[in-house]
């Protein structure tokens, strides 16, 4: 599936803000894929975070990840709401 694949020969910020860029033209179908990776992706951040990952980089993660979504919502109302009580369960990051 092409649009949910990213070209890793790209700079990462550059993949980042192609995929917020991206996020509302892709397929219906695509779109559920980027929100149910952004969901396990935000819990992983949530629950057990790389670590040397700093809470500013968690933050600025699931700041980007909210701006994917948003691009992606309207398809999938459950996967909507699913994102969004995953994200609620994370306002304290420390």
């Amino acid at each position: 599936m092409r649009d949910v694949t990213d070209d890793k020969k790209i700079d990462k910020a550059v993949i980042k803000r192609l995929q917020i860029e991206h996020a509302p033209h892709i397929s219906p179908s695509a779109k559920q894929v980027k929100i149910a990776d952004k969901i396990c992706n935000v819990k992983d951040i949530l629950n057990s975070p790389p670590h040397d990952w700093s809470v500013e980089r968690r933050q600025e993660y699931l700041e980007w990840a909210c701006k994917v979504v948003d691009g992606c919502r309207g398809v999938n109302p459950g996967l909507d709401k699913t994102f969004d009580a995953t994200l609620a369960t994370g306002n304290t990051i420390s």
